[in-house]
């Protein structure tokens, strides 16, 4: 089961007056839309109950009419949840708390579509100093810092090397369970346009909260979590000690997955802090398959 908790949504606006009652019922509504398997005769059903059926249904329809891809995963059709009800406090805890799901520019157009009642809340103010802080740290249209490292044979590779392809530029590391949640995918995304003009480059990251570990111990995560995931492009370890560049730092890199993508020029198109790569696959498929 995946249901939110109302708990964590009523502490999110806990310093502002809502109605319990009506946030509690958007509660239901989502979980009801979260669990597929129950199947939509009785989806409805149960929204006929609280009496959301109306535009719970059209939401329904909207999101079973998208890609496969945009609602693989639950927390995508949270993500549409709050494009379909821009008057919820639910809608406002779900932006709040899947941020990370969002660019700079996708965050601030999804916080703009929400009604006025929800951003006169204290609420949506962490939003907006959120918004704020995404954009300052997004180097969108700056070019990306280079780099040069040894890649997993030992091959010195610099990032540079890779314009003219459009990169994926992906931090993660081999404790990071999202991270490697998200290489089934990334392999797809791989094989379906490498022979187009797509790179991926990861860069891993093996001290973890500033924890020193070996270089040898390091070395060895980070080659055993590639063979282990099939992971077969490009991959460097920002730990080597060679004195170089800071790559996590130079990419203002807190939180993990952490993905860039680069246009063909190596400048920055657009950076998620999450796994799910909507927005990445997105502009990877229009700009690859002209």
């Amino acid at each position: 089961m995946f249901d939110l908790e109302p708990g964590l949504v009523m502490t999110f606006l806990s310093k502002d007056s809502v109605d319990k009652k009506e946030v509690l019922r958007d509660i239901e509504v989502l979980n009801i839309l979260l669990r597929k398997d129950i199947g939509e005769a009785e989806m409805i059903r149960q929204l006929q109950v609280i009496d959301r059926v109306k535009d719970s249904v059209a939401f329904y329809n909207f999101v079973t009419t998208k890609p496969a891809a945009l609602y693989r995963e639950k927390r995508i059709m949270m993500q549409q949840f709050v494009e379909a009800h821009p008057d919820s406090y639910v809608s406002l805890y779900e932006l709040d708390y899947n941020h990370g799901m969002y660019s700079a520019d996708s965050y601030a157009v999804a916080y703009g579509k929400l009604s006025n009642r929800l951003k006169n809340t204290q609420a949506a103010k962490k939003i907006r100093d959120r918004i704020a802080y995404l954009k300052q740290i997004a180097l969108t249209g700056m070019q990306a810092p280079d780099f040069t490292r040894k890649n997993q044979y030992r091959k010195t590779v610099r990032l540079s090397d890779y314009k003219g392809k459009l990169v994926i530029l992906d931090f993660w590391g081999s404790w990071c369970g999202a991270c490697r949640q998200s290489h089934p995918h990334l392999k797809e995304l791989y094989a379906a346009y490498k022979d187009k003009g797509l790179e991926i480059v990861a860069v891993a990251n093996e001290n973890v909260h500033g924890d020193k570990t070996p270089l040898d111990k390091a070395t060895s995560n980070w080659l055993g979590a590639i063979k282990k995931d099939g992971v077969d492009w490009v991959h460097v370890l920002n730990d080597e000690g060679s004195g170089g560049i800071d790559i996590v730092k130079a990419f203002r890199v807190t939180s993990y997955p952490t993905k860039f993508l680069l246009d063909k020029d190596g400048k920055v198109l657009l950076r998620i802090e999450d796994g799910l790569n909507v927005e990445i696959d997105q502009l990877v498929k229009s700009m690859l398959e002209k």
